[in-house]
């Protein structure tokens, strides 16, 4: 009886003994696989759910990703003058390239912008409420505060820049200056306005 006992207790130590020993070689083969490069292991599979950490190959640099489709810029010249009145200044803008009357708007919503480089916008505190395109010529409807108006040589400035900055537009024939919808014979008293001033 005692033998039969010492007998079963070698038979299932041997059977702890074997699978421990298959375990380690099944360990041993996946290792292989996905060090080596053998075979595949199932980890090692590019998961189509989402992208992996792993770096591309070619680079260490990350690939960006798109957050929105890129917008189509064109870069404009806005017109602005010195403090002293005396001169046009010029800066260069990106704004989107889109169809005319947008281009317009972009273009004077830039104008209305002090560039903070010593050029001064004389049109930052002009009301712009309404701006089309028909037939080349761009009509502007303003509303003039009276912070916003000025002398001779600032309402010469005024015309002037603005002139500058929309001609450059080959679809731009004409420009309508209006105030409140009215087509006046002066903006500010100063200098006479044309409906429209023509190139």
């Amino acid at each position: 009886m005692h033998k039969t006992g010492h007998a079963f207790r070698v038979l299932i130590a041997s059977f702890v003994v074997i699978a421990a020993l298959s375990g380690c070689g099944a360990q041993e083969k996946n290792n292989v696989d996905t060090q080596g490069g053998v075979g595949a292991s199932p980890t090692a599979i590019e998961s189509s759910d989402g992208p992996t950490n792993e770096p591309e190959e070619g680079g260490n640099e990350p690939t960006p990703v798109p957050s929105s489709p890129t917008v189509d810029q064109r870069e404009v010249t806005i017109y602005a003058t010195d403090a002293d009145l005396e001169k046009t200044l010029e800066r260069k803008v990106a704004i989107p390239n889109a169809g005319e009357a947008d281009l317009i708007k972009s273009t004077l919503a830039e104008l209305q912008k002090d560039a903070g480089d010593g050029s001064i916008s004389l049109w930052g505190d002009v009301h712009i409420l309404s701006a089309e395109v028909k037939d080349g010529i761009v009509t502007v409807d303003i509303h003039i505060p009276d912070e916003a108006r000025l002398g001779a040589p600032g309402e010469l400035q005024m015309i002037e820049t603005l002139k500058s900055t929309l001609f450059q537009f080959s679809f731009v024939e004409g420009i309508d200056i209006l105030v409140v919808g009215e087509a006046v014979e002066s903006l500010m008293g100063h200098v006479d306005l044309d409906h429209p001033i023509l190139r």
